[in-house]
């Protein structure tokens, strides 16, 4: 019968905690058992073993507890010069005792076994975002301190510890002056918790680098080696980035940065963790436009204008409450506006006398189709005083607005030239004709002809030479085309 006992014994040594148990007080019954007249008790030679699991995995049978606090100390003792900042162990064994008549059990295998398998690890506080743990910290300060941090990085400390100090008295909202703002929530855009955890020591990270892992949302960054024939929005777009937010990434490299090949760009594609979540109060003072009304003068003649009345702009004072994200605001509500200020309405009178010698003020293109194929500035060491336009779609030259001509006729180097004064202000020339239309004192209409596109005078080629004065200041005709 003992025989059986103990083969049952060892068949069943990788069995789980309740099994040992139940042998338990099997071995206790069958203590007292008496074969032929003998008693089998054998009390005074039962031992003690020792089975050891991690998790559901037998490591082996030891006959001294002591063997495995040894493998344990040891572990820890090479790992504290590369963690000596963090309160290091092992992770969770069961050791289950039994009794045997007959123990079981081997040292070595055991212990060889629990030295490979075992692993060193600290107590830690994970953080958990949405279920999912993202970082552990050394301590549960640690992941509130940078849980903290981070919320800085969008609003400042005072205004921070301001509101906690108002939810904490719970007291009712004093109002706000002119220009003044307040925190009235600051909370994160998912569910957020700390758990304590044991993980591996190289896993605990530093609270600068919590930060970092929540607002960027990865520890590490992806880099790119430029290769020959890269442009930097084919590399922004490859990578789902924006170009501004390549060069973002990249300071110092701008939109018309030179890259060659084997220059190496960060292209991290930035995914928060989780973002803060700000309400604020603020109380505000806008501006409030002025209407302008335009009323029409039949007397006056067209492209004059006159002010009857200034507009000036109103004031008021606006409470909003607005919804934050990361610093970018997503949602204004305005709640409250106080009007101080009644904006005055400006009204001006424009004229509607159409006077054929005297121009609108909107000067049409003067030819027929074309391009500009020269601006006004310096140009072979003098001053081109006017645009160019060549290659029309027909020859016509046209009177950019109405006027009276006050020369038509060659001029040295402009050739053939007609000057216009359009008697608002405004003279025009055109210059290098073929032929000329009209002639001194004829009043012109906007649009008429006035001559053949030619290339007299000092001329390259076929185009029209286009000169405005603006009370005899020579401007640029740009600024003047409709």
């Amino acid at each position: 019968m003992c025989k059986r006992f103990n083969n049952l014994i060892e068949k069943n040594i990788q069995g789980k905690y309740s099994f040992f148990k139940k042998l338990t007080l099997l071995a206790a019954l069958t203590a007292s058992f008496t074969l032929g007249g003998v008693s089998a008790s054998a009390e005074s030679s039962l031992s003690t073993v020792h089975h050891v699991y991690i998790g559901d995995q037998y490591i082996g049978t030891v006959d001294n507890e002591e063997l495995i606090d040894q493998v344990s100390a040891a572990k820890i003792e090479k790992q504290k010069s590369s963690y000596s900042d963090l309160p290091l162990t092992v992770e969770d064994m069961e050791i289950i005792p039994e009794e045997m008549f007959h123990p079981i059990f081997n040292n070595d295998e055991a212990l060889s076994k629990l030295d490979q398998e075992l692993d060193v690890v600290v107590e830690a506080t994970e953080l958990i975002i949405d279920g999912k743990a993202v970082a552990s910290f050394k301590t549960k300060e640690d992941a509130e301190a940078a849980l903290k941090a981070y919320k800085l990085q969008y609003v400042s400390e005072s205004a921070l510890k301001d509101m906690e100090a108002r939810k904490a008295i719970d007291h009712p909202l004093a109002t706000l002056k002119e220009g003044q703002s307040r925190l009235l929530d600051v909370t994160f855009s998912k569910k957020v918790s700390l758990e304590s955890k044991k993980v591996s020591p190289d896993k605990v990270i530093s609270i600068d680098q919590g930060v970092n892992l929540l607002k960027r949302g990865t520890l590490e960054e992806s880099k790119y080696i430029v290769h020959a024939q890269d442009v930097l929005s084919e590399i922004a777009s490859n990578h789902q980035l924006s170009l501004e937010q390549l060069l973002d990434l990249n300071p110092g490299l701008g939109e018309d940065s030179l890259i060659n090949p084997g220059d190496e760009l960060n292209v991290t594609v930035l995914k928060p963790f989780v973002k803060v979540n700000i309400q604020q109060e603020m109380l505000i003072k806008e501006s409030i436009p002025f209407e302008t009304e335009i009323k029409e003068d039949s007397s006056l003649p067209k492209g004059e204008e006159k002010t009857l009345q200034e507009g000036y702009a109103g004031e008021s004072l606006v409470n909003y409450v607005a919804q934050l994200e990361n610093g970018s605001e997503t949602k204004r509500e305005e709640l409250k506006e106080e009007i101080i200020k009644e904006p005055v309405k400006e009204i001006i009178v424009k004229g509607t006398k159409v006077i054929p010698s005297r121009g609108t003020g909107n000067l049409a293109w003067p030819a027929v189709g074309g391009y500009i194929s020269s601006e006004l500035g310096q140009r072979w060491g003098k001053l081109h005083k006017g645009i160019d336009i060549a290659r029309p779609s027909e020859r016509t030259i046209k009177a950019a607005d109405n006027g009276t001509v006050v020369s038509a006729g060659y001029n040295g180097g402009y050739g053939n030239k007609v000057v216009i004064n359009h008697n608002n202000g405004l003279k025009t020339v055109y210059a290098h004709l073929d032929s000329i239309s009209v002639s001194v004192g004829q009043v012109v209409s906007q649009g008429q002809k006035l001559g053949i596109m030619g290339s007299t005078g000092n001329s390259t080629g076929l185009h029209l030479h286009f000169e405005v004065y603006d009370n005899g200041s020579l401007k640029n005709p740009r600024d003047y085309l409709q």
